[in-house]
């Protein structure tokens, strides 16, 4: 059936199901909005994540980098690329919850930033750490919401550091899931 709005949901109860006076509500209508209704909660959601230490070289310029492996809800909603890092969402319009963590070692003196990019484009949500020791290791991690009007909006971070080179990164997981969303 069909991912729908809150209010697409509310638009299609009232139209299918009228007061039953004359015999309207048929067995396919209620049918069709309760597998509507349910594929609308189901949860669905895109991930990808580095688990064992990965040496990445990085430049004074947002790039994306390779991720290692892709975990998947069973819906056929998002699709993951490990080799450019996006998470790609079809179906539509929607808000999606972002999350993302990862564990890096970089250079001393050398500021890493990781930035969540949407559709291309650079958004506010981003954090930075300064390496104090090349032998530290440093966390980042932020949780975003954004709506995206595109029918097939991308998921992507990309990182970037004062001092170009090598980083390790490890424990790292970005995970790009659907929010329920009413657009009255």
């Amino acid at each position: 059936m069909t991912r729908r709005t809150i209010t697409e949901l509310y638009a299609q109860a009232a139209s299918s199901f009228p007061d039953n006076v004359a015999g309207s509500i048929t067995p396919a209508l209620l049918r069709a909005f309760c597998q509507d209704f349910l594929d609308t909660i189901r949860p669905s959601y895109g991930a990808m994540s580095i688990t064992t230490p990965s040496i990445k070289a990085l430049t004074t310029v947002d790039a994306s980098f390779t991720w290692e492996t892709v975990v998947q809800a069973q819906a056929p909603d998002y699709t993951c690329t490990l080799a450019s890092g996006l998470v790609t969402r079809a179906g539509g319009p929607a808000s999606a919850q972002i999350d993302f963590s990862i564990d890096c070692q970089a250079l001393n003196n050398s500021v890493v930033t990781f930035t969540l990019y949407v559709d291309g484009l650079a958004t506010p949500w981003a954090t930075s750490n300064t390496s104090t020791s090349s032998a530290d290791i440093q966390s980042f991690a932020f949780t975003a919401v954004n709506y995206s009007v595109n029918l097939a909006p991308t998921y992507q971070i990309r990182a970037k550091i004062t001092t170009p080179g090598n980083v390790t990164l490890s424990n790292g997981i970005l995970v790009v899931q659907n929010i329920p969303v009413n657009t009255n």
